[in-house]
């Protein structure tokens, strides 16, 4: 994918360490993976959250937007659910905004990793800060999250009910992720170490700062470098595929959103755009062509 402007990252980083310590392991959230399943994907991003100022303007975008539909949380009023047909995809979540701070949001990625504890000590050693210890969640499994050592955060999740399978993302799902990194080999390696990934070129480029993470055989994301631009900071980014990409950018503006990046055709034959939601929230969207896998 090609380099794009970037939100701000989140005001201060301590409002949202706040928000996720308040979301305690009794909350309810539905299972990864319905009906359960004994498989696991290492290094498979299975999860996603938006942490949000305003989760009702953050979910009534997405719902507009995408056709997700919206399930209340009654273990935790500030946070909902967000599915696709019956398949929970993600949660929307409240963070602390402080006085005066503008209203960004930022999702998060959550990867499979067979132990999550262990994973979140070699992230530790490695230089990330835990912003979220290990944690059980009813129906969900085991958790944490951290900020690696350039300031992006990622979630580690082992599933109680398995990991989804390995397959073509359908219209509405995730199906790519990004890192934007001051120094991606740095990055990259660093993921190796705490979720075991493989790194190697991105071959639809000739830039030797891109890199993939892959597992298992498939490739799960890419790693570059943040772009040159002023507030651009290390973050992850996650694509949706949709249908068509103009159709959905031109949806986001009445909806509340902006579009960051105008949609554009990759070498590899995709489309795609960048687009912020009303709160912050940058997501990409990806139309993939007929025949071809995600990227």
């Amino acid at each position: 994918m090609t380099g794009l402007k970037i939100i701000r990252s989140l005001a201060l980083l301590g409002a949202l360490t706040a928000s996720l310590l308040a979301d305690a392991p009794t909350t309810t959230v539905p299972a990864i993976q319905t009906p359960a399943s004994p498989t696991y994907f290492a290094g498979k991003l299975v999860w996603a959250n938006l942490y949000t100022t305003d989760v009702g303007a953050a979910t009534q975008f997405y719902t507009r937007l995408f056709g997700w539909t919206a399930q209340s949380d009654p273990g935790h009023s500030s946070r909902s659910v967000m599915l696709l047909g019956d398949r929970p995809i993600a949660g929307i979540v409240t963070r602390s905004a402080q006085a005066g701070e503008r209203a960004h949001a930022r999702w998060v990625p959550f990867g499979s990793v067979p132990d999550v504890a262990a994973a979140l000590q070699a992230a530790d050693a490695a230089g990330a800060k835990t912003l979220h210890p290990v944690h059980s969640v009813p129906n969900r499994g085991d958790q944490a999250l951290f900020e690696d050592p350039q300031g992006a955060l990622f979630g580690l999740v082992h599933s109680s009910s398995g990991d989804p399978g390995e397959y073509r993302a359908d219209l509405g799902e995730w199906t790519w992720a990004e890192l934007f990194a001051r120094d991606p080999a740095a990055a990259a390696k660093f993921y190796a170490d705490v979720a075991r990934y493989e790194i190697v070129p991105d071959h639809r480029t000739d830039d030797l700062n891109r890199l993939v993470l892959a597992s298992g055989g498939y490739s799960r994301a890419s790693v570059l470098p943040v772009p040159d631009r002023p507030h651009a900071h290390p973050a992850w980014l996650l694509f949706v595929r949709v249908q068509s990409v103009a159709e959905m950018t031109a949806k986001v503006t009445g909806l509340g959103g902006r579009v960051i990046s105008e949609p554009k055709e990759s070498a590899a034959h995709y489309v795609q755009a960048i687009i912020a939601d009303p709160t912050g929230g940058a997501v990409g969207l990806v139309e993939l062509p007929t025949e071809e896998s995600t990227p």
